[in-house]
């Protein structure tokens, strides 16, 4: 068996805020893990600190441009154990979005879909609510009671046995 790590945040930027204010909800980022400090994650969300404007997929750590600006940034940590199988599964989908990173970006519009519950998607454009619900489909870790597309930072504590581990700075876990 092995654990991966699902983080739910909130930035206080200003797409956070928005996304916040739509969802109604604490938290208005998901990213995940695949180690137990949390040193590395992968999300989708903006490519450069200061502009997010310019998002995809990215790997982010505690001492990255972006963390060091957004240093309050408040998290939940969960903890959830898989098989080694499905680990499998994560790791290769993770490594094939790094290497290939320019094919995947944000789904600004999505947002706003989401929102009113249209289901238009794009290729390869994500948000990262989506994203990481879809690796866990895909693991078969996980199914969410409804389309992946329509899943929202809220519908991860939804998981069966995924454990609390942290609530804090992100910075400082």
């Amino acid at each position: 068996m092995k654990k991966i790590y699902i983080l739910q945040m909130h930035t206080k930027t200003l797409p956070a805020i928005f996304i916040k204010f739509l969802t109604r909800y604490s938290y208005s980022h998901i990213a995940i893990s695949l180690d137990k400090n949390c040193n590395k994650i992968y999300s989708v969300g903006r490519k450069k600190y200061n502009n997010f404007l310019i998002g995809g997929f990215v790997e982010e750590n505690k001492s990255s441009e972006f963390f060091k600006r957004f240093n309050n940034t408040w998290c939940r940590i969960y903890e959830l154990e898989i098989t080694n199988k499905q680990y499998k599964i994560i790791a290769k989908k993770i490594n094939y979005m790094k290497d290939h990173e320019e094919l995947f970006g944000y789904d600004y519009l999505g947002i706003v879909f989401r929102y009113f519950k249209i289901p238009i998607m794009f290729k390869n454009k994500y948000v990262c609510s989506y994203l990481i619900a879809k690796l866990l489909e895909d693991a078969k870790i996980y199914k969410f009671n409804k389309k992946t597309y329509f899943i929202e930072p809220k519908d991860f504590e939804k998981i069966p046995n995924m454990k609390e581990i942290y609530i804090g700075k992100y910075v400082t876990y």
